[in-house]
């Protein structure tokens, strides 16, 4: 019979990634995973044999910062699953009320987390308190996982026992990228794919990219004042920004005052991968200068070196780039060496390719779906 598992999370709502990687474990180790989440589900999330979402109301409106939906708890000691993940997001109360529950009916509660806070917390009295339900949180958990071998010696450090301590370093499914990626190859001609950007682009031209949220933490503005000293130095480089978001009007406005609208070629929100995969493909080097995730872990499975800032609030899958193996970091709000750093990797063929070959293989022994998975299944069966 295959084996029950629950995460409690508000947020899963519309994390895709979350839906992947339990949907692989799944499948992988027999689980029937049921996801316990509040609001409304966003379109592309689906359901599988395996995985199933239950919508609960939640008390606070679904504006607040707050959570709680207590109806996912009833469900949970009524159905008694053989395991539930939760994070320790301070402001989800579900999770923080469903770790008790969960000690007092035996039910194995597993602790899936970055562990410290990758964004510091400057005020002293709600970083107290932030550390007091970290104790409790991660004291009543059964198990933990970590997102990150920094959340791992993090903990230890505060004194938590490193046997009940998994690394579980936070991917995506990373085969299916792979696979896709293939599957685009065949027959994609680079040029004639760039003429469908931008009648500006040809067989010579150079690119970088951007895909994500284009809000103030992405930093997109840095890469477009850097395009601008770029485009002095070498015409042919441009810049394709993949998202939407509230920056998105800002941005465009930026691109024309700097007189390189034809240089930065914006495509709104595009979800799926087979047609983002194209502009990846077609791409060279993959820029973020603000807050990284989950990003680098897309941009090196196509093989893209990833140029980001040197910032102490990226989050855990930072940990992935290697500073002049498989990308590069850049001074904190230096434009110009942003823009050195580019077109230094584009002028270097040969250091380039090396970079992306390092960032494959940066995928295949450090951020590999498989290996996220089997760390997990051992937390949460030991």
């Amino acid at each position: 019979m295959s084996k029950k598992l629950y995460f409690i999370s508000r947020d899963a709502n519309w994390q895709h990634y979350r839906n992947e990687v339990l949907t692989y474990l799944a499948n992988k180790h027999d689980y029937q995973v049921e996801i316990l989440t509040t609001g409304q589900l966003k379109p592309y999330l689906h359901e599988n044999d395996r995985l199933k979402y239950k919508i609960f109301k939640n008390v606070f409106s679904d504006e607040a910062k707050k959570s709680f939906f207590p109806g996912a708890l009833s469900y949970m000691l009524k159905n008694k699953p053989g395991y539930v993940l939760g994070l320790n997001n301070g402001t989800q109360l579900t999770e923080y009320i469903g770790i008790l529950l969960c000690k007092l009916a035996g039910i194995k509660f597993i602790a899936w987390t970055h562990a410290y806070d990758h964004k510091p917390i400057k005020n002293p009295l709600k970083k107290l308190f932030k550390a007091a339900q970290n104790y409790y949180f991660f004291t009543l958990a059964d198990s933990i996982v970590t997102f990150s071998y920094a959340g791992r010696d993090y903990l230890i450090e505060k004194g938590f026992p490193k046997e009940k301590i998994h690394v579980a370093p936070n991917t995506l499914d990373t085969n299916r990228l792979l696979a896709i990626k293939e599957k685009i190859k065949v027959g994609f001609d680079r040029t004639s794919f760039l003429k469908t950007v931008s009648p500006e682009m040809n067989e010579n031209s150079k690119v970088i990219i951007f895909s994500g949220r284009l809000n103030k933490f992405k930093k997109v503005d840095a890469i477009i004042r850097a395009m601008a000293l770029l485009n002095k130095q070498d015409p042919n480089i441009h810049l394709i920004v993949v998202g939407d978001g509230d920056q998105m009007t800002l941005l465009k406005e930026l691109a024309v005052s700097l007189n390189i609208q034809n240089k930065v070629h914006f495509t709104g929100y595009i979800f799926e991968e087979t047609i983002v995969g194209q502009y990846f493909l077609a791409s060279d080097i993959f820029i973020m200068p603000g807050y990284v995730g989950l990003a680098i872990v897309h941009a090196f499975s196509y093989g893209l070196p990833l140029i980001t800032e040197d910032i102490d609030f990226h989050s855990p899958e930072i940990q992935l780039l290697h500073d002049g193996q498989n990308g590069y970091f850049v001074k904190e709000n230096d434009e110009k060496q942003l823009a050195d750093k580019i077109l230094h990797l584009l002028s270097d063929k040969a250091l380039l390719q090396q970079l992306s070959a390092n960032a494959l293989k940066t995928i295949q022994e450090e951020a590999s779906i498989d290996l996220m998975v089997e760390r997990m299944n051992t937390a949460i069966t030991q």
